[in-house]
């Protein structure tokens, strides 16, 4: 943290914000500044040095130093606010799914509590990331400017979780049907919202020894922001804003296959699940990652040829050897292979012992796996034209049907018969 108590340098952070503040007239005729949350996460990553994470949809938006992440957010509070409810957790393939049909208020609370506590804690087993000296920094507006609040991300406490009403008053029992369930863990307060299956966070606007809170950030609106931008040249006006996409330097593979347009399923025996296989004596560890050839017919030459090494950067800061194997080439394998399934296996199981017990079990994993964790797919980023070193990391569901989609279109080569080598 800086001198402030602060984890930014709230001086040169405090003159950005003011810069970018002054156009808000262009959004909005409100007297609370309009900031852009991603402007905020690429403020704070350039102020701390920090390594941006806000565009691999996990739980942490940036990491610094070495095992410290940090949840950016931004939002507008009222005037004189002692507090405000802000989403932390999105949930809408668990509803979609239905599970969360049919349980009691108690048992509701609780697994939304193990489920946001799952994600979080496997994002940070992948980023090699501390939960306990994790942080929230938040960018609170209100009219006339905003301030920075920071508080300790915290997993949590599931054992410890009571029932409140939505005032957060302490109620003597869990309700029988309530819309929008609120519970404590003794720490935060938090409230489902049934209408949206997200979870909110009470972030509590005052400081105290959890939480540090910066001086009043004045922001001056310009009154007629238009004139001033007229001032550049059209070509700078004009300049298209591009939406996200998958660079052609990137591919997204499955960690499972599908038998039709909608029916996802993990191999039972191959893939990352070769370790069950029959034929022969099968070690922990045995598996790879599935190479289709659906992905290779829109990335031809992406990886090297068949059995030439490369290196392989890990989320959680680890350089592996790694390789493409077997016949059609459709395995990405690291020497020793356990060398990159034992990532794979720890963020999918938590640690290494809990995944071994799958071997010892026989008990494959399921693609009902992959939907707990919210990721079914892999991103590689090839980092140089020598086809010598590449990077990964886990992707969000639905990421690889994203990936087909936008580049199949533009390039038509294969025809869509949802079956994966």
């Amino acid at each position: 943290m800086a001198k402030s108590g602060l984890s930014v340098d709230l001086e040169s952070y405090a003159t950005a914000v003011q810069k970018v503040g002054v156009l808000s007239r262009l959004f909005s005729d409100s007297a609370t500044p309009l900031i852009h949350p991603r402007f905020i996460e690429r403020l704070y990553v350039q102020n701390t040095l920090a390594t941006d994470l806000s565009r691999t949809d996990i739980s942490y938006d940036a990491k610094q130093d070495l095992q410290f992440g940090i949840g950016v957010k931004t939002f507008v509070a009222n005037p004189n606010a002692k507090h405000s409810l802000e989403k932390v957790a999105e949930f809408t393939a668990d509803a979609n799914r239905g599970d969360f049909q049919n349980l009691s208020t108690e048992e509701f609370a609780h697994l939304v509590a193990t489920r946001r506590n799952l994600r979080v804690s496997r994002d940070a087993i992948n980023h090699n990331i501390d939960t306990a000296t994790s942080i929230y920094h938040c960018l609170v507006r209100v009219p006339g400017g905003c301030f920075v609040l920071e508080e300790p991300y915290e997993l949590i406490d599931a054992s410890n979780l009571k029932p409140v009403d939505k005032f957060g008053k302490a109620l003597r029992s869990w309700p029988k049907n309530s819309l929008n369930p609120a519970f404590t863990d003794g720490t935060s307060f938090y409230s489902f919202n049934t209408a949206k299956s997200v979870l909110m966070k009470r972030f509590v606007l005052q400081p105290s020894d959890r939480r540090f809170v910066s001086p009043f950030i004045e922001v001056k609106i310009d009154s007629d922001p238009l004139a001033s931008l007229l001032e550049l040249t059209f070509n700078q006006l004009s300049e298209p804003i591009s939406t996200p996409q998958i660079a052609q330097h990137q591919m997204v593979l499955p960690l499972y296959a599908t038998r039709t347009s909608s029916e996802k399923y993990v191999q039972g025996k191959s893939a990352i699940n070769q370790w069950n296989a029959a034929g022969r004596v099968r070690v922990f560890g045995e598996a790879y990652i599935p190479v289709p050839a659906r992905a290779k017919s829109v990335r031809p030459g992406f990886f090297p040829p068949r059995d030439t090494p490369f290196k392989l950067h890990l989320p959680n800061g680890k350089t592996i050897e790694a390789k493409i194997c077997q016949d059609g080439s459709k395995a990405l394998m690291a020497n020793p292979n356990k060398n990159l399934i034992d990532w794979l296996y720890e963020v999918l199981d938590g640690s290494l012992t809990e995944a071994e017990k799958r071997f010892h079990e026989s008990r494959p994993y399921t693609y009902q796996d992959l939907e707990l964790l919210g990721k079914d797919s892999v991103l590689i980023h090839k980092l140089n034209d020598n086809l010598t070193e590449y990077a990964i990391d886990l992707m969000p569901l639905g990421s690889y049907e994203d990936f087909l989609d936008e580049n199949e279109i533009r390039n038509p080569v294969h025809s869509r018969d949802y079956t994966f080598p």
